[in-house]
């Protein structure tokens, strides 16, 4: 038998926020150039450009991996780190394109070093404190931006310094600081109390200062729009990129699981439905989390290549406009739903509604796949009507279930009219 999924390895360890973040970046990518990776990469693998060697790289991960989890200062990581690092030939006037990835010569001391250290440590805490903020934005729903005000300080950077937006607000996913390298700037979290004892108000967002200017990035095929105010590759929020690789880290690690053990992969995908990872993920924008592992037989139904089904944010959010009476409950029964449904219904080549019992009502999840047989996605949840099932009873392929009985049994226990319409994206 296969040894059971650990769900560590999928939602990250600690559960301290900032160590988290930076252990999702458990991917080591070369790079030469550090355009090379951008935004959301960064939340997925950990590089230093220049660097051509995975051993030297692995060094460097493992070294701040230290600080991050046990604290300390850049110094006492430089101390630690630099004879590694002279060992290795990485350090002083390096000139080996083994080493380096250029034929040209590269110099590495304290102040490449500090940039390293600056860029990964708040990048990482930016993810941390998104994280937090987000686990108590319901008492806390605003956020103000905190400049350091000093001769040091960018003009536009001095000019965003006490913006309070709604934590939900979209000006923060291109503007949560760092924006910027060296960047000093970060957030203050306020409740509805903080706003009345400063005397403070809800601003509207800070108008662009100018067009967005064109960055040209390593490989790019077209280029990068920055904003006003930002450095490239900074335009982003490392927090909920970190929440998206998080999801997807968890829906390739439960792929790889289902392969070998359904059941493990299951099991495994309960625990992660029931973390704080779940509603976090679900509330930033382009994530995608695994909600169900489907059987061999099902997905053949729908000729899916895989046999993990996500439920998008794009999807929950819309569902919690069109459905609010379906909770987040309701949301955390599909992993259950995949396993031990009441019935099981076709509806065309492409789509299967699995229909559960939950507080003596009738919840129903239709699961589509892509086409070519590409991702599995929940496309609705909601509790099923009785004239739903009726015409199902009458013209659905049945492929679960007792078709005598459980059929009458699932019409006496759906709630709604008779007459109540069909969702049309179900």
């Amino acid at each position: 038998m296969a040894d059971p999924v650990d769900i560590r390895a999928v939602i990250g360890l600690p559960p301290e926020q900032t160590a988290r973040a930076f252990d999702t970046r458990d991917e080591l990518r070369l790079t030469t150039r550090w355009s090379e990776m951008f935004h959301d990469d960064h939340a997925r693998a950990f590089t230093v450009a220049k660097i051509a060697n995975l051993d030297l790289l692995e060094t460097i991960r493992t070294s701040f991996a230290d600080i991050v989890h046990n604290g300390g200062t850049f110094e006492q990581w430089q101390r630690n780190l630099v004879p590694m690092l002279q060992r290795a030939g990485w350090w002083g006037r390096v000139e080996a394109r083994a080493l380096t990835g250029t034929d040209e010569p590269v110099h590495v001391g304290p102040r490449r070093l500090r940039t390293i250290y600056q860029t990964n440590m708040r990048v990482s805490r930016a993810a941390g404190q998104w994280a937090r903020i987000q686990a108590s934005k319901d008492a806390a729903p605003y956020l103000r931006y905190v400049a350091v005000m000093d001769r040091r300080t960018r003009p536009l950077h001095r000019q965003w310094h006490g913006t309070i937006l709604r934590v939900d607000d979209a000006w923060w996913n291109d503007h949560f600081p760092p924006c910027g390298w060296n960047c000093r700037c970060t957030v203050q979290q306020l409740s509805e109390r903080d706003l009345e004892r400063y005397g403070w108000q809800v601003s509207d967002a800070p108008p662009p200062s100018g067009s967005p200017r064109p960055f040209w990035r390593a490989g790019a095929l077209q280029p990068e729009m920055v904003p006003e105010g930002i450095d490239p590759g900074f335009a982003y929020n490392p927090g909920q990129a970190s929440m998206r690789a998080v999801a997807a880290k968890a829906a390739a690690t439960l792929e790889r699981a289902a392969a070998i053990d359904v059941a493990g992969a299951r099991a495994a995908l309960r625990e992660l439905i029931d973390s704080p990872a779940f509603p976090l993920a679900l509330s930033e924008p382009d994530t995608a989390f695994p909600v169900m592992v489907l059987g061999d037989e099902l997905r053949a139904r729908m000729g899916a290549q895989g046999r993990v089904a996500v439920l998008s944010s794009e999807t929950y959010a819309r569902q919690r406009r069109s459905q609010p009476e379906i909770a987040l409950e309701q949301y955390r029964q599909l992993p259950q739903m995949g396993v031990d449904p009441v019935a099981v219904f076709q509806r065309g080549d492409r789509r299967l509604m699995f229909l559960r019992t939950a507080d003596d009502r009738l919840l129903r999840a239709s699961v589509r796949v892509g086409e070519g047989g590409a991702e599995l996605s929940v496309v609705t949840v909601s509790w099923a009507s009785a004239a739903e099932l009726r015409r199902l009873q009458g013209g659905g392929s049945l492929l679960y279930g007792q078709i005598a009985g459980a059929i009458a049994a699932l019409i006496a226990a759906a709630t709604g009219e008779d007459d109540e319409a069909e969702d049309p994206a179900a």
